[in-house]
């Protein structure tokens, strides 16, 4: 009877064992299904959510009013202010040291044949664009050569400038180390090929038909590249124009080119207005008039700026002191007629 019992005992355990094992089965199951549940619930409402706010963001852009191409607004662009590029005072200086750079020790260019005449200055007015900057320099006592820009974001008629004008020059953009001015109208590049430059020198001989004297407006990466610049020479003069060399860079390679093709050096001296005050430009003066009184004749260049004007206005005392001569009135007194 006990052994029997015990047996009883022992199987009634074995079936309670096997009972807890089958719930606990049985639970983990339920658990993964109900996981399971909520994730796809989760998965089929975000898609359906996802769904809704793409369509309604659909209907919202369809039922927006379609503009037509004539009711679109051009762009604006805000034209480039006109710069000039200056050599670092430590590498070129200002006035009598700006005829010789430091590294090299270069003599004062010699002038074009001996003369006993007053002093020559040459002064010529860069980043003409505009009338009324035309008009200011024509109203000042002296000869004073403008130089106007191409036809560009500043003006897209300033060939028009030009219209009647004896005395004026052109001045040509050409590649610096700022990427913001080589940004302007048409810049000359030195990646250009020959016949990309040749294009260019063509085009603004048909938009300056009269004109012979051509500056560069920056360009001291253009100017100090042999390579470029020889191009750039060779297609100037075979459209009859001469290049005055506005120094940007100690490193212009314009010297060597010319003395190449046996042409006269003609580079500027000064440049009057790097700071904008009527004295400083005043001092500038001063000293191109004493380059002028020990080699005969200066080139200074300056801007259409008001303080430029005003300076000019007030600089009689320095100015009686030298004959102030367009830039095709000096090329013919010092190297004869072109």
């Amino acid at each position: 009877m006990n052994k029997r019992s015990a047996t009883k005992k022992a199987a009634l355990i074995r079936q309670e064992q096997r009972r807890k094992t089958m719930r606990k089965w049985f639970v983990a199951a339920v658990s993964v299904v109900i996981t399971s549940g909520i994730l796809a619930a989760a998965f089929f409402f975000g898609n359906q959510h996802e769904e809704i706010v793409k369509q309604s963001t659909l209907k919202t852009v369809s039922k927006a009013p379609k503009s037509k191409v004539g009711d679109q607004k051009p762009v604006q662009h805000t034209p480039l202010p006109v710069m000039e590029e200056y050599p670092e005072e430590k590498k070129v200086g200002f006035g009598l040291e700006d005829l010789i750079e430091k590294t090299k020790k270069e003599k004062i260019p010699p002038v074009g044949k001996p003369h006993d005449r007053k002093p020559v200055l040459v002064l010529i007015i860069d980043d003409v664009s505009q009338k009324s900057q035309l008009a200011a320099i024509r109203k000042l006592p002296y000869h004073i050569t403008p130089s106007i820009f191409p036809p560009s974001e500043m003006n897209r008629h300033s060939y028009r400038l030009a219209s009647g004008l004896k005395h004026y020059m052109i001045h040509l953009p050409m590649q610096s180390a700022s990427p913001k001015m080589n940004s302007f109208t048409k810049t000359m590049k030195i990646s250009q090929s020959q016949e990309q430059i040749a294009g260019r020198i063509r085009e603004i001989r048909k938009y300056f038909p009269t004109a012979r004297y051509v500056n560069n407006h920056t360009g001291s990466v253009f100017t100090s590249n042999y390579k470029a610049m020889r191009k750039a020479y060779i297609e100037l003069k075979r459209n009859r124009f001469i290049f005055i060399d506005s120094r940007t860079t100690g490193k212009s390679v314009v010297r060597k080119i010319t003395k190449l093709y046996k042409d006269p050096y003609i580079a500027r001296d000064v440049f009057l207005d790097n700071v904008q005050k009527r004295s400083a430009i005043l001092n500038q003066l001063k000293k191109a008039v004493a380059i002028a009184k020990k080699r005969g004749y200066a080139i200074v260049i300056g801007h259409p700026h008001k303080a430029t004007m005003d300076a000019l206005r007030h600089a009689g005392a320095i100015l009686s002191q030298v004959d102030t001569l367009y830039i095709d009135e000096f090329y013919h007194r010092y190297y004869g007629k072109h």
